[in-house]
C-alpha cells in the first residue's frame, strides 16, 4: 500500500471518531432519561387468575408463592409446613377426604378457607365446614346473632350502604390493629365454638380460627379481600402476609376447574407433543411427494375388450413370465385326455405321454416333456406351447378312441 493511500485511510478515520465522539456529545446533551408510567388493560393472566397480584405480592415479601388450579385438591396436597389457600374446597368430600385433610393439617399444614354456601337445614352446605362446625349464614338470618331491626329501615341502608364492611381485627403481634373489609352478605357461626380466635362485627363473625395439632385453619367469611382488584384496599394485604407468616411456600388455589386437556398435555408432556407435531409435518409433507417417476397415459379414451385382454396378458407376462398360466393350461389339457380316455387313468406318466403320442402321431418325449416337465427356457417355453396346442386339436378328434 503507497504512502498516500495509508494517510487517506487514517484521515478518514480520525474524521469518523470525531463524528462519534460528537454525535454522543450531542445526544446526551440534548436528551434526559425519564420514566413514564402507562396504564396497560388486564392480562389474559390476572383475569384468569384472581390472585395474581397477591401472588406477585407474597413474592417480593421474599416468600415462595406459586398459584395453581386443581380439580381434587386432597389428592394433591403440598407437604406439611406449606399454606394453602383455597378459594372453593372441592364439593361432596368423602370422609377419607377429610381424615386425609386433617392429617395434614395435624402435622403442620395451614389452610385458609371459606364457603360458597348458605346453610341450610334441607341441604348440604360445605363437608369440611360441617366437619369443623362452621356455618355459612346471610345477614338477618334467624340464626345469627344480628339484632333485629325494622324492615323499612334494613330496604333503605340495604341499597345505600356498601358492598363492604369495615372490620377491625387485633393481632397479639401488632401494636394496632388490623382494618380489612369484608363482605357484607356473609357472616360465620361457629356452632361447636371449637375457634381459638375470632373477629367481627356485631352482627356475626368473619374470621375464625382452629388449631389443629401443629397446624392451623383459618375460616374467613369470604377471600375477597385478596383478589386481584382489593389487595391493595385498607390493610388486606398485610393480613395475608401475617395469616401465612412462617410457611414455607405458599400454594393460591385460585380455580376448582380441571385444565383444558391440550394445555394438561403441554404441561406434562411438552417434548412429546412437539415430536407428534414435527411427525405429521413431516407425513403432510411426504405425502406431495413421488416414489417413483409418473407414468404417461398416451391413451386417454377407454380401450375395447381386446385391448384390455392384450394389456392383462403383458402384465401377467411381465410378473411370472406366463408360467402360472401355462402351468394350468397344461394341468387342464391333461385332465380333459384323462376324462375321455379313461384308460390313462392307472397309468404312469411316461406310459400315459407313448400312449398320447401314438394316437396324435406326436413323439412320446415331446408330449411327456410337455405335460410333466419344468420348462425354464424361453425356447422350451415355445416349443411345449406348441405341442399342447396340437394336443387340444387332437383332443377334439372324434376319431381317438
Amino acid at each position: 500500500m503507497s504512502t498516500a493511500n495509508r494517510v487517506f485511510l487514517w484521515l478518514l478515520g480520525g474524521l469518523l471518531l470525531i463524528g462519534v465522539v460528537w454525535y454522543a456529545q450531542w445526544f446526551f446533551a440534548n436528551h434526559d432519561q425519564v420514566t413514564e408510567e402507562q396504564r396497560a388493560d388486564i392480562s389474559p393472566e390476572a383475569v384468569r387468575n384472581r390472585f395474581l397480584a397477591a401472588e406477585r405480592f407474597l413474592q417480593r415479601l421474599g416468600y415462595d408463592a406459586e398459584s395453581f388450579r386443581a380439580r381434587d385438591l386432597v389428592s394433591t396436597l403440598p407437604p406439611p409446613g406449606d399454606a394453602l389457600l383455597v378459594r372453593r374446597m372441592p364439593p361432596q368430600m368423602t370422609d377419607q377426604q377429610i381424615d386425609s385433610l386433617d392429617h395434614w393439617i395435624e402435622a403442620g399444614g395451614l389452610l385458609i378457607l371459606t364457603s360458597d354456601y348458605f346453610y341450610q337445614d334441607d341441604g348440604d352446605s360445605d363437608p369440611f365446614l360441617q366437619y369443623l362446625g362452621v356455618r355459612m349464614l346471610p345477614p338477618g338470618s334467624s340464626e345469627s346473632q344480628q339484632p333485629e331491626e325494622p324492615a323499612e329501615s334494613s330496604d333503605s341502608s340495604a341499597s345505600e350502604s356498601p358492598p363492604y364492611r369495615p372490620v377491625r381485627l387485633t393481632i397479639a403481634s401488632e401494636a394496632e390493629p388490623v382494618n380489612v373489609s369484608f363482605r357484607r352478605d356473609r357472616i360465620l357461626e361457629d356452632g361447636d365454638s371449637w375457634a381459638a380466635e375470632r373477629f367481627g362485627s356485631d352482627q356475626g363473625a368473619n374470621y375464625l380460627k382452629y388449631e389443629f395439632g401443629r397446624g392451623r385453619v383459618i375460616v374467613l367469611s369470604d377471600l375477597d379481600l385478596f383478589t386481584n382488584d382489593r389487595i391493595g384496599d385498607d390493610d388486606n394485604a398485610f393480613l395475608l402476609s401475617h395469616l401465612v407468616a412462617g410457611s414455607r411456600k405458599v400454594w393460591l388455589q385460585y380455580s376448582i376447574d380441571a385444565l383444558p386437556l391440550p394445555e394438561l398435555l403441554w404441561q406434562k408432556i411438552p417434548f412429546i407433543l412437539c415430536a407428534l407435531v414435527a411427525l405429521l409435518l413431516l407425513m403432510g409433507w411426504r405425502l406431495f411427494l413421488y416414489t417413483g417417476p409418473r407414468l404417461s397415459l398416451q391413451n386417454q379414451h377407454r380401450r375395447n375388450l381386446l385391448e384390455h385382454i392384450d394389456a392383462t396378458a403383458h402384465y401377467a407376462w411381465r410378473i411370472d413370465r406366463g408360467y402360472s398360466l401355462f402351468e394350468n393350461n397344461r394341468k387342464a389339457l391333461e385332465l380333459g385326455w384323462r376324462k375321455r380316455h379313461p384308460s390313462l387313468n392307472p397309468m404312469n406318466n411316461s406310459q400315459r405321454a407313448e400312449w398320447i403320442g401314438e394316437k396324435t402321431g406326436m413323439a412320446a418325449a415331446a408330449v411327456e416333456r410337455s405335460l410333466y416337465h419344468e420348462i425354464t427356457k424361453d425356447q422350451d417355453f415355445i416349443k411345449a406351447t406348441l405341442v399342447l396346442q396340437q394336443l387340444a386339436s387332437g383332443l377334439k378328434q372324434r376319431e381317438l378312441r
